[in-house]
């Protein structure tokens, strides 16, 4: 009887690496077919789905007339209710090369069958052993160090078959210019799209 092998740490470098390669545009040599679309957020019309038209609209009306900086008390979860089910919040630790669960939308935790609040999103990586582990973590570091929304798009694991996960991650802050939260639209759909509506932005 042969044990089953743990899939190795991410480390700090592969994050980077892969984190650096999204900020290029050069997403593609990361990561396999399963992630079919990275591209920063430039218009609110680039977004399919409307819950996630609607976060990006909400994130930018908020947006400090001054600064342009993205305030976390300003999205209270009334502001946000036409999409809350789909929405994740997750606190920024060690500087965005990991995160934890704050909040984990019932419609998503009802398509993943698990509820993932108050787990790190590495800790969610080890106990799933999905293969798009790297996709996770360097999204959100990207997002973190641009402070800038990011949309993706890729196949769910195996064992949520025929689903794909359209996802918009906003950067949001306490009042500083450091991303410290993101705020995380998730919407899985039931076929692989044959439009995105992607106009610009890609990556």
């Amino acid at each position: 009887m042969h044990s089953q092998v743990e899939p190795p740490e991410l480390t700090d470098d592969e994050i980077r690496r892969a984190g650096s390669a999204i900020l290029d545009g050069r997403f593609r040599d990361e990561f396999g077919s399963d992630v079919h679309q990275i591209s920063f957020v430039e218009e609110m019309d680039s977004l399919a789905e409307p819950k996630l038209a609607f976060l990006y609209k909400l994130w930018l009306d908020k947006a400090d007339p001054q600064t342009g900086l993205h305030n976390r008390a300003d999205f209270d979860m009334l502001s946000m209710l036409p999409a809350v089910g789909n929405i994740m919040i997750l606190d920024v630790l060690r500087n965005g090369f990991d995160a934890r669960y704050r909040l984990y939308g019932t419609e998503i935790s009802d398509s993943s069958s698990k509820d993932w609040t108050g787990h790190t999103v590495s800790e969610m990586n080890r106990a799933t052993r999905h293969e798009l582990a790297l996709m996770y973590r360097a999204v959100y570091l990207a997002v973190c160090e641009s402070n800038r929304p990011i949309y993706s798009e890729h196949l769910a694991p195996v064992w949520l078959s025929g689903k794909i996960w359209r996802r918009v991650v906003l950067p949001v802050s306490y009042g500083g210019d450091v991303c410290e939260q993101f705020i995380v639209g998730n919407i899985p759909v039931s076929s692989v799209p044959t439009d995105t509506g992607r106009k610009d932005g890609l990556l």
